[in-house]
């Protein structure tokens, strides 16, 4: 990924665009719903920005093994763009649903236009820091963007019988925390449930079972970055095995 200035991008392709860049800790899969409290000024600027003509945003992952961007965390080159649902305000917080849309990789990245700065518990308004940068920088925004490629459906198909070892998996696995913790059990009765939701291996299904099993940064981004359906099916059926391996590890010490 090379750093770019806004006013440089031109003659985008249909299949690219520029937009603004949340980074978080984790990534979101397609179809994955995840509750926001936003309360920095960059943030509250990005979500105005989008909300005026019901675009969208990505939602990236900071890698910390990159060079920070103006003081700011740097991405993986991969993300989800996310629709803003239900937005509202409680005190100075805006709260929304942010849901999972298409992936994407990262072409370029376009600089925030001020460092970070530590403002304690008090944080001035969005106002009052563009009144810091609009004279010598008109375009520039408190939060990154990026000029990104979209990426295409997965390709192929998983093989019924394959999809459905993979639930059979998935139940065994969600059966041996329940035994494990003491939880409620109708936990149980609520996963042979969702196994009839996800009985049909379509592309919304295994984006949905990949958001709830895949919960490592390589697994995650491996997923985003998958190009056929059997990819991720693998990717969910190891963190599935890691998972009860340690589960039994687990008995094992403790018997």
């Amino acid at each position: 990924m090379d750093i770019v200035k806004f006013d440089t991008i031109t003659d985008l392709s249909d299949d690219e665009l520029i937009i603004p860049l949340f980074t978080l800790d984790s990534l979101l899969m397609p179809g994955e719903k995840m509750f926001m409290r936003v309360f920095e000024p960059r943030y509250k600027q990005m979500l105005d920005d989008v909300s005026i003509d019901n675009l969208p945003y990505g939602h990236v992952m900071a890698n910390p093994s990159m060079t920070k961007l103006n003081g700011w965390s740097t991405p993986y080159d991969v993300g989800t763009l996310v629709k803003v649902e239900r937005m509202e305000e409680q005190g100075t917080n805006l709260l929304y649903d942010a849901m999972g849309g298409k992936r994407f990789t990262i072409i370029s990245l376009i600089e925030p236009a001020l460092p970070p700065e530590d403002f304690g518990n008090i944080f001035p308004s969005v106002n009052e820091l563009e009144d810091n940068y609009l004279e010598v920088d008109p375009k520039g925004k408190l939060y990154s963007r990026a000029l990104i490629k979209l990426m295409p459906p997965l390709i192929g198909e998983v093989n019924p019988e394959k999809w459905n070892n993979l639930l059979n998996l998935w139940q065994f696995y969600v059966e041996q925390i329940v035994d494990l913790t003491g939880i409620s059990q109708d936990v149980k009765e609520h996963i042979t449930e969702m196994k009839n939701i996800f009985s049909n291996p379509t592309e919304e299904s295994i984006w949905m079972l990949s958001a709830m099993v895949v919960d490592t940064i390589e697994g995650q981004v491996s997923c985003l970055k998958a190009k056929y359906i059997k990819e991720i099916a693998s990717i969910i059926e190891s963190n599935l095995q890691m998972k009860i391996n340690q589960i039994n590890i687990f008995r094992e010490r403790n018997e």
